[in-house]
């Protein structure tokens, strides 16, 4: 089908201007996509401000943006902020970089959170002009790729409409599935003919990691777990226009050795909490960012988190946000930091009312651990608990 074609329409002004001032603010933290290659869709099934606080997302662009892979560029593509106007203007989903159609391309790749995502990559195919249901596809329309959290907890919704599903965590699965892709000839200019694609599919389904539908059917593959020098996970873009505003994004550890019974990661840890030295985390944070997200399931569970802290701090004089705090872990030192990095308002997790119930879900947080969260927020001049 080759590279997708750009699309212009006086009506589409609006949304092409909106396009173009948030990429005026973004502040990229590798090259840019190169010209050439074939041109890959990376969508998130919803809007800009959330897909862009994803750092999975950021990750998958960077490694689909390797200049090790010359004949691969990825270019970003969301939901829209708002789906009528681009129903009304009947305008195609488009990506960011170029403004190419999505659905002209030979595969599309999304990265879905969580199930009510699911209506998001609906909505975004058919802004594509990619029939939803795997089974109403042909050889014509592009093959349909999915990854993300939701591969760690519930995939199997995915099922009726994606021909692969990459399972777990992508940085080494990812990169050989394009290059098998590639090497079958999907984005060659010629599609596959129905038997082609299926021997295809028959060839990937033996891959570890990949989970194709249409052969395995709701029998799952074990998840992928990358190689520990892979680690960590770092942003691609910073951008103001996120919840997340403006903050590098960076992950000291992975995955969770805690085993509380609701929990997600209770079952995709991969063999439980992977950690990341300090010394390598602040080599990663570049020069001239203000604000410094430390990423994970349980990042407070770090031995090292005070190393870590204290240069971003106090060396740095950066801001700082945690994405998980528990209260077991919180010291005068931690909060102290936390205060010093910008934190007006102190979050942790009671997860149930009484400490029976806590004990029943696996969960041990104390109720002195609550009260000592309380007192340390009191003592740095948090305003909220």
């Amino acid at each position: 089908m080759g590279t997708a074609a750009k699309f212009s329409s006086h009506s589409s002004y609006g949304i092409r201007s909106l396009i173009e001032h948030r990429l005026g603010t973004e502040t990229h933290l590798m090259p840019p996509p190169r010209e050439g290659g074939l041109l890959v869709p990376l969508c998130y099934p919803s809007p800009y401000h959330v897909g862009m606080s994803s750092l999975g997302f950021q990750v998958v662009y960077r490694l689909l943006n390797d200049p090790a892979r010359p004949h691969l560029r990825a270019e970003r593509a969301f939901l829209p902020d708002d789906l009528e106007p681009w129903r009304r203007a009947r305008l195609p989903l488009v990506t960011y970089e170029s403004q190419a159609a999505v659905g002209r391309s030979p595969m599309i790749l999304f990265s879905v959170a969580y199930e009510l995502e699911l209506t998001g990559l609906f909505s975004c195919l058919e802004l594509s002009s990619v029939p939803v249901l795997r089974s109403e596809r042909g050889t014509e329309h592009p093959l349909v790729i999915c990854g993300g959290p939701l591969t760690f907890s519930n995939p199997l919704p995915l099922g009726p409409f994606v021909d692969i599903v990459v399972m777990g965590e992508c940085e080494d699965v990812l990169p050989r599935l394009m290059d098998d892709l590639l090497a079958a000839g999907i984005g060659s200019g010629r599609s596959l003919t129905d038997a082609e694609r299926a021997t295809l599919m028959q060839e990937l389904a033996t891959h570890e990691g990949l989970w194709i539908p249409s052969v395995h059917g709701e029998l799952l593959p074990k998840v992928a777990k990358c190689a520990d020098e892979k680690l960590p996970a770092t942003s691609a873009i910073l951008t103001p226009n996120t919840e997340l505003r403006s903050m590098f994004l960076i992950e000291p550890e992975r995955g969770c050795s805690r085993g509380c019974t609701y929990c997600v990661m209770r079952r995709s840890t991969n063999g439980g909490m992977r950690m990341v030295t300090p010394e390598k985390v602040v080599s990663l944070i570049p020069e001239g960012v203000t604000r410094v997200g430390l990423v994970g399931a349980a990042v407070t569970d770090h031995p090292k988190l005070p190393h870590i802290l204290r240069h971003v701090v106090d060396e740095r004089g950066l801001e700082v946000g945690i994405s998980s705090l528990r209260a077991d872990r919180l010291t005068d030192e931690l909060v102290g930091l936390l205060a010093r990095g910008g934190y007006r308002t102190l979050t942790v997790a009671g997860d149930g009312a009484s400490e029976r119930m806590r004990e029943i879900v696996e969960r041990r947080t104390k109720e002195k651990h609550l009260q000592n969260s309380a007192m340390l927020a009191s003592k740095y001049g948090m305003r909220t608990l």
